[in-house]
């Protein structure tokens, strides 16, 4: 069992961890969108110092690479040049740490674009992901993709149609989201072709329409379904908390222990 930060968190990373050890769970996957770990994707000395406070508690690290931003399908060659730079520093960043899960996501094509770009973008992407995939072997890292939610804009790794491809081209993994799988469909059912690609686990519920991030039981997420649908994988892989607030974390975590 795990927890994730997020950056809309106020207070300091030791605030969050903190909150993390009363919780009484193993796992801590760090968003490195918070601004505080930021200057960690360009700064030795702001890693050692990250590191430093990591290892006042007794966690075991994931890394979120960042996302606000990031577009590694991008058309547009400077964006997603310094996208890749960007989950390029979240894995040298990992190695640092000692975390030994990655997650990236992959893009998306803009609305703003005719559809018939999407074959490019998602080219695009299989080339940045590609060369991250490669530096991940070469540090002992697991490289995971995440699966994206209901948008907006053209989605490219949302279905299982979309995402095996990406997972057999590049040799990645994959960080499941339940809760971005639920804007798209039934995630129990999502598993049934991709379950065995999956490392990582993101819980969070809603409403099937939009990605809200709700505690779970507020949403229709099939827990239990999806638990299910995981078999006995569910003992191996990391099941981690993705709530926007302390009070819905917590909340969620109890759901999940009242279950396994």
């Amino acid at each position: 069992m795990g927890v994730s930060d997020h950056p809309s968190f106020e207070g300091p990373l030791t605030e969050f961890l903190s909150f993390a050890s009363s919780l009484k769970v193993g796992l801590v996957e760090l968003k490195l969108d918070r601004i505080e770990l930021l200057p960690t994707l360009s700064s030795m000395e702001e890693m050692r110092k990250i590191r430093d406070i990591l290892e006042t508690f007794s966690f075991r690290y994931l890394v979120h690479a960042p996302y606000i931003g990031v577009n590694l399908a991008s058309l547009n060659p400077a964006i997603r040049e310094a996208s890749r730079g960007l989950v390029s520093s979240a894995i040298k960043f990992a190695n640092f740490i000692d975390a030994r899960l990655v997650v990236s996501h992959v893009g998306r094509l803009s609305r703003d674009y005719p559809e018939r770009l999407v074959e490019r973008a998602v080219g695009n992407a299989v080339s940045a992901l590609t060369s991250l995939q490669s530096l991940s072997e070469d540090l002992g890292v697991t490289f995971t993709i995440e699966n994206d939610h209901r948008s907006g804009d053209r989605v490219l790794a949302g279905t299982p149609e979309q995402i095996r491809p990406l997972l057999e081209g590049v040799g990645c993994r994959l960080t499941f989201d339940v809760g971005h799988a639920n804007t798209l469909g039934r995630p129990e059912e999502f598993l049934k072709s991709l379950r065995d690609y999956v490392v990582n686990v993101h819980l969070h519920d809603n409403d099937g329409v939009g990605d809200s991030h709700l505690p779970l039981g507020r949403g229709n997420v099939n827990l239990k379904g999806v638990f299910t649908a995981l078999g006995g994988s569910l003992r191996d892989i990391p099941l981690i908390i993705e709530c926007h607030s302390f009070a819905d974390i917590r909340e969620s975590l109890k759901v999940v222990r009242s279950l396994i």
